[in-house]
């Protein structure tokens, strides 16, 4: 082997010759050619849950910041939830999407909270390996790498977005930590306060309890590792205190969010069934659905090996064979960043670092097969909040960031040893990545490898499965075959440039188009976009629907679209009875009688009572799918180009919004539901059913009254109440703590009626009663995040002055 001459000031890495300016411009660059359909056109970046809910969610969010304020309520659909609670427009306290969401039209705020996410994590990483001592080459590589990472830019596909956001702040969070460890002070800490915060407005918890436990464990070992170098055990648990102080500090930033969700999603949403009210055995098979298993831990390194069911591509169209129901976005780790990470185990500094990013991202691996393995169930059962949680699987964004930073270190490494004319182990490893993908090639050409799999770890595929797998094959083998000729271009290239045929800037760019290439083609079938105007252009029912909402008092549609789930009226201003929510109200659930993402059983089979109490004026029904409801005449209905129905509205003679009656029911809560649903007992146009007694009796069946609404918004309720008796006003809207009311002014217990449903007593005569909604830790919440960020402030402002007092620069690079 040619040996290099050596380098001219052999303490300087051949990959710090490039500029500071190169690592954003390429990253820029990356961002664009991801995104360039979204960015060069007008239209709007497809997301499945965005469809089917998160545009809804925030175009109601945006609307009501720009009208009547901040939302506390959403009425919309399945009869009104919390909207800060039940996180229902996910990121509504994150600065961003606030700002996106106020100032740009919806559809392209989505797109655009993504595709900036997208950018700052390659220069989050870049800073993040930085900090480490890694040259700028092999950080810009880095940062490249996690940029285009397919566990981080399919989530794009699912809509995913708070996932996305805190897989983008994980090398934040891990610099930052390692910053306040490197220079002390205030400063540092409280940016990683800002940053903790920042990933609980995320909204999506489960992902931040991940990347806080990851970190946590960070400044355990790292503050273990300064106490042994000298620092002493007193000041190495004195850093860890003021960094648990501080975290603590950044989740109170989000206290407003935190608050009231947490104590919401485990009493009153529908996620208490299946976590901490289910049976011990339903718990834990909850917790451990949608892990990864084993076919998927192969497509960590070979993608095609898993497929996917999002189409767009030959590999991932109907390709999907695992045991999961269906796969939307990818968990590749790029199988050259994997061959990069091999080389760090060549020595070099900071061993002790990699040794731990080894064991975390092994562990967060072996977690992430959920039940396959018994790292899960330890962590299930000892660390408090697991089994709150379902989806382990959505871990793996970690193995890829500790992969990622191990191939920083193997790059640097390997530069190091070739330009000291010793590549021979650099060049075995790539020649051994090679041969090993190479017989994989060949095992599945052949149909070798599914055999044995099948034989080996899966002998219980099922039919479909099994034919999914087999029409694959190709596919499979040509995955390793692309794995092959990755990496042995790669060693090529290294070969190349170990005999001095160009210098390590030349192996940097090839190497970093080879990543490019190979995240890219995963990445592409799963960004897409649409037309937005030609999505939400409200069909011919939906203009129906519309006409009438703007005529007659408020009133409620029942949708069967998406077997109940659709939301799309809601687009429209329509109020749903039924729809999609991750976290809506459990008691609502029972009424319509609906289960996971289900069909709403109380309502699709056109139970009087439920339809009546719900304010159920129309009915949105698929003729195609299910035929035309016998005996009633639509009074819209939407055809083909062949005269054939597609869908139609039938009207319903409901219950208005707001009724007066005179008499109530008083039942157990075990006895309600029963009531309800039963015709031939109970008649909600004259009675209610309460489960506790009243102060004062009732006016009784003669009593005859009626309500008009003065005032409607998100927040509060104002009407007009005309009873020739004492009686109740009954509002088909759901019950919730922190709904307050007065009569003429007067405090009026808000009692839950109808299982679900408000209602106010009201004295015989004409009165106006005005109900408000400020959920039952908002104010806690509120007080918590404002005091927190005072401090926080303080604390920065603080440090801030201290350096520029003392002279020091901000550089955080070691």
């Amino acid at each position: 082997m040619t040996r290099r001459s050596p380098a001219s000031n052999p303490s300087e890495h051949p990959l710090d010759r490039i500029p500071g300016w190169a690592a954003p411009a390429v990253y820029f660059g990356a961002t664009l050619l991801l995104f360039r359909e979204f960015i060069l056109t007008d239209e709007m970046l497809f997301g499945t849950d965005t469809l089917s809910l998160g545009y809804m969610a925030r175009a109601f969010f945006a609307d009501a910041l720009r009208t009547t304020g901040f939302p506390l309520w959403n009425p919309v659909i399945l009869g009104g939830t919390p909207f800060i609670e039940a996180l229902a427009g996910g990121d509504s306290f994150h600065p961003l999407s606030v700002l996106l969401l106020f100032f740009g039209e919806t559809y392209r705020a989505i797109g655009w909270k993504l595709v900036i996410h997208v950018f700052l994590a390659g220069c989050f990483m870049y800073g993040w390996l930085r900090i480490l001592g890694i040259s700028r080459g092999a950080s810009l590589l880095g940062g490249l790498g996690f940029l285009l990472a397919p566990y981080f830019v399919t989530l794009v596909f699912p809509g995913h977005d708070g996932k996305l956001y805190v897989t983008a702040l994980t090398p934040l969070l891990f610099w930052m930590a390692e910053w306040s460890l490197m220079r002390r002070g205030l400063l540092p800490l409280a940016a990683l306060a800002a940053t903790v915060a920042l990933a609980l407005f995320s909204s999506h918890f489960q992902m931040a309890y991940f990347l806080f436990g990851a970190v946590g464990a960070y400044m355990a070992f790292r503050c273990w590792e300064l106490s042994r170098g000298g620092e002493g055990w007193k000041a190495g648990s004195r850093r860890y205190g003021l960094f648990l102080l501080f975290s603590v500090l950044g989740a109170g930033v989000a206290g407003i969010q935190i608050i009231p969700a947490v104590d919401y999603i485990t009493t009153s949403s529908r996620r208490a069934a299946t976590t901490v009210d289910a049976d011990p055995a339903a718990a834990l098979a909850y917790s451990a659905s949608w892990s990864l298993h084993p076919e998927e831990a192969v497509g960590l390194v070979v993608p095609e090996f898993v497929g996917s069911s999002v189409g767009g591509a030959e590999w991932t169209s109907d390709t999907y064979w695992g045991r999961n129901g269906f796969k939307l976005n990818h968990e590749y780790l790029g199988v050259l960043l994997l061959i990069l990470a091999a080389l760090s185990f060549l020595g070099g500094p900071r061993a002790g670092l990699r040794w731990f990013m080894v064991g975390m991202g092994g562990i967060v691996a072996l977690f992430a097969l959920g039940a396959h393995t018994p790292v899960w169930r330890v962590f299930y059962e000892v660390l408090p909040g697991i089994s709150l949680f379902r989806a382990p699987g959505m871990a793996i964004f970690l193995t890829g960031f500790a992969l990622t930073t191990l191939a920083a270190f193997g790059l640097d490494r390997a530069v190091r040893l070739t330009e000291s004319g010793e590549p021979r182990a650099v060049l075995r490893i790539f020649a051994g990545g090679t041969t090993l993908f190479g017989v994989g090639w060949l095992l599945a050409a052949t149909g070798v490898l599914s055999t044995l799999w099948l034989v080996i770890f899966d002998p219980g595929l099922t039919e479909a499965s099994a034919a999914t797998l087999e029409r694959a094959e190709p596919l499979i083998a040509r995955g390793f075959f692309i794995a092959t000729l990755l990496v042995g271009v790669a060693g090529a290239a290294w070969w190349g440039y170990a005999r001095g045929m160009f210098q390590a800037r030349v192996i940097l760019i090839i190497l970093g188009i080879l990543v490019a290439v190979d995240q890219v083609r995963v990445n592409e079938p799963f960004i897409r976009t649409l037309d937005y105007y030609a999505w939400s252009r409200p069909d011919a029912n939906h203009q129906f629907l519309m006409e009438r909402n703007r005529e007659e008092t408020p009133f409620r549609v029942f949708s069967m679209v998406e077997r109940g789930q659709d939301v799309t009226p809601g687009m429209h201003g329509l109020d749903l009875a039924g729809g999609h929510h991750p976290n809506d109200l459990q008691r609502y659930r029972e009424l319509i009688g609906m289960t996971g993402s289900s069909i709403p059983e109380h309502l699709a089979t056109f139970n009087p009572n439920v339809l009546r109490l719900l304010n159920v004026r129309y009915i949105l029904w698929p003729v195609a799918e299910y035929g035309a409801i016998e005996g009633v005449q639509p009074v819209s209905q939407l055809a083909y180009s062949d005269g054939s129905v597609h869908s139609a509205v039938y009207a319903y003679p409901d219950l208005p919004r707001a009724r007066v009656v005179g008499r109530a029911v008083i039942l157990s809560e075990e006895e309600t539901l029963d009531h309800i649903l039963d015709p031939g007992r109970f008649d909600p146009s004259v009675e209610t059913v309460l489960n506790e007694e009243l102060p004062t009796s009732l006016g009784g069946d003669a009593v005859q009254g009626s309500a008009r609404w003065i005032e409607r918004t998100p927040n509060r309720l104002v009407l007009d109440v005309d009873a020739s008796g004492a009686a109740l006003l009954v509002l088909s809207e759901n019950w919730f703590q922190g709904w307050t009311a007065t009569v003429d002014g007067v405090e009026t217990p808000v009692l839950r009626a109808d299982h679900t449903l408000r209602a106010v007593q009201v004295p015989a005569g004409s009165h106006r009663v005005v109900m408000e909604f400020q959920g039952p830790h908002f104010a806690a919440g509120l007080a918590t995040s404002l005091a927190s960020l005072l401090l926080l402030v303080a604390a920065g402002g603080t440090g801030f002055w201290k350096d520029r007092r003392a002279g020091r620069g901000s550089d955080t690079r070691r």
